[in-house]
């Protein structure tokens, strides 16, 4: 590259972000609607947001004709509007999440240009919308990139603030970061939203991060101060009273209260005690649904959640850890930092453990990663190559293996030689083509690998950032527009629901359909009615025994189950193959 290709600082933020939205609606719009809801969190939550629009109601939460108190009602609100702009349908569900999930990766744009730079930010936003898990929250109907995009908000806004001042050296910084009231206003109002998007976290987690900067800004901004005054009891009273938290409570009572108090009036008070106490006070004490995890288990889980980017995740550990000597990189080291240790120390330490819960930290290891590589596009000597590029190359080298194994894995299985551990999964063998298609994901990583290898070998490094770019936008592309649907079709509830179910709601219905022996949620949202749930043997014959409804759906049902069914004049009406093991899903009818 000559100087001119290279010289990012006079560079146009609106061809960056034309470039981001492009890349956004490739891995987050495209064919958004076309699969089926996935169990259990989007049919659980679209499952909510089609009762309350049956009953017109934008307020009480309803799973299957009962309360449902696991989230607050910004995602709910975002597939109601769906509803009424676009019908019901899997779209309508999802669309804002893309909304929000192109805002995030947007506002690492502007969050790393405040911090770092532009290439950094142009990389580091790249990064994000190509991540997996990124991806597959912000094509979801869920809402944690609802509550992802206004924590990140609230960060830029403090940050686009005190950027200023670290840029005016270690004479002139304050004792604390001087923001105007209404900075202050305008973040509790990103916080107010985030606490409508997914409860209490919405609040602690930002509170803890700002708070957290603002009583260590002198450290923050390199300046020296001896720990004693530093860590004093004056010290944290002036740092809270900085942060305006008279303004924050009135914004925060004034958005997000009356929600919460009208929904607790309505539900006489059963909302708030399920909502505070199973979903977030049991989540954090104990496991729920068997989602438990070892300390490690973020760590592990953010090396996968973007990947392929994390081939190179030993120089970009590297890289983070020298940059805290770094003056330029001091602040977005501080605040980087500190994002970082409450997400992952707060629920590495919580008993209930899923991938999703440090989304709203994703941005800042994007911008570690986007850091590292715009290393690679800065001129350098042929000694500086040389000297720097031996985990560039086993980056490429991983990538190569990751490639080769994931392909060889995927065609062993599809092979004679793949019998063993198909029969052992009980897969069904009609998704074998489906599951070969993974190949295509090994061997793009594999051409990808080689290309970079050869760049790197041909000290051509900075073209190396921009393959690998296309590298993961075409890796999670392939994911989401050729492997997905493919293994969509053969979700068999959701078929079961929209074809047997749906038909019979009204007069040919009675009574609630039994479904025995699975719980997908999504088949209440395609079957537009209650469905009865029972988990065994013994609350099949219950049911038949009180209200025998006209229609029963058992998965693997057995010989005692088919012997009531006879007993109480069921006939099997249908059989379709079990998704994704062995087996057959039944529909009776009387």
């Amino acid at each position: 590259m000559d100087e001119s290709d290279n010289d990012w600082s006079t560079g146009s933020w609106r061809t960056d972000s034309a470039l981001l939205v492009v890349v956004c609606v490739l891995v987050l719009w495209l064919g958004l609607g076309k699969t089926r809801l996935w169990d259990q969190d989007e049919g659980y939550y679209a499952s909510v947001a089609r009762e309350m629009f049956d009953r017109r109601d934008w307020v009480v939460p309803t799973f299957n004709q009962e309360l449902f108190a696991h989230k607050p009602p910004m995602m709910y609100w975002g597939m109601l509007t769906g509803f009424h702009l676009f019908g019901v349908s899997e779209f309508a569900t999802r669309w804002v999440s893309a909304i929000f999930g192109t805002g995030m990766v947007l506002l690492t744009y502007r969050l790393g240009r405040l911090l770092i730079d532009r290439k950094t930010a142009l990389i580091a936003s790249l990064a994000l919308a190509s991540s997996l898990m990124f991806t597959v929250v912000a094509r979801s109907a869920t809402a944690d990139v609802h509550l992802g995009f206004f924590i990140l908000l609230a960060l830029t806004l403090w940050v686009s603030e005190v950027s200023a001042w670290s840029k005016r050296g270690v004479s002139e910084v304050r004792d604390f970061p001087g923001i105007p009231l209404r900075t202050w206003l305008m973040i509790y109002l990103a916080i107010a939203l985030a606490v409508l998007s997914k409860g209490p976290i919405g609040f602690a987690f930002p509170v803890a991060i700002l708070g957290t900067l603002t009583f260590l800004w002198p450290w923050v901004c390199g300046q020296t101060m001896a720990w004693k005054e530093l860590f004093s009891v004056g010290r944290f009273v002036q740092a809270t009273l900085s942060m305006r938290p008279f303004a924050g409570a009135i914004v925060l009572l004034s958005v997000a209260a009356p929600w919460f108090w009208i929904v607790n009036q309505r539900t006489d008070g059963a909302f708030l005690a399920e909502f505070f106490g199973e979903q977030h006070l049991a989540r954090f004490s104990k496991p729920m649904d068997n989602h438990s995890g070892p300390i490690y288990y973020y760590l592990v889980a953010s090396l996968i959640g973007f990947f392929p980017w994390t081939s190179f995740a030993i120089p970009i550990g590297i890289h983070a850890l020298r940059a805290r000597r770094s003056v330029a990189l001091r602040l977005a080291w501080a605040v980087i930092s500190v994002w970082l240790f409450f997400y992952f120390v707060v629920f590495s330490v919580a008993s209930t453990k899923l991938p999703n819960y440090i989304i709203p930290a994703y941005p800042a290891l994007a911008l570690w990663i986007g850091s590292y590589f715009s290393g690679w596009l800065d001129r350098l000597d042929d000694e500086d190559i040389q000297r720097g590029n031996l985990w560039p190359m086993a980056g490429w080298l991983f990538m190569i293996f990751s490639g080769a194994l994931i392909g060889g894995i995927t065609l062993a299985i599809g092979s004679r030689f793949g019998d063993a551990w198909v029969d052992r999964l009980e897969i069904d063998r009609k998704m074998l083509p489906a599951i070969l298609t993974f190949s295509w994901l090994g061997w793009l990583l594999i051409g990808g690998g080689l290309v970079g290898w050869y760049l790197q070998s041909s000290k051509k490094k900075a073209w190396g950032v921009w393959v690998l770019a296309g590298l993961c936008v075409g890796w999670v592309s392939l994911i989401w527009q050729l492997i997905i649907p493919g293994i969509d079709r053969f979700q068999t509830p959701q078929q079961v629901a929209i074809e047997t179910i749906a038909p019979m709601q009204g007069s040919a219905l009675r009574g609630e359909p039994a479904v025995v022996g699975m719980f997908r949620p999504s088949m209440v949202f395609y079957s537009r009615g209650p469905l009865n749930f029972c988990q065994d043997d013994r609350a099949l014959e219950e049911t038949l025994s009180i209200d025998p409804p006209s229609l029963v759906v058992i998965n693997q049902s057995s010989q005692k189950a088919r012997q009531m069914l006879d007993e109480h004049g069921y006939r099997i009406a249908d059989s379709l193959e079990s998704f994704p093991k062995r087996g057959l899903i039944s529909v009776y009818r009387k």
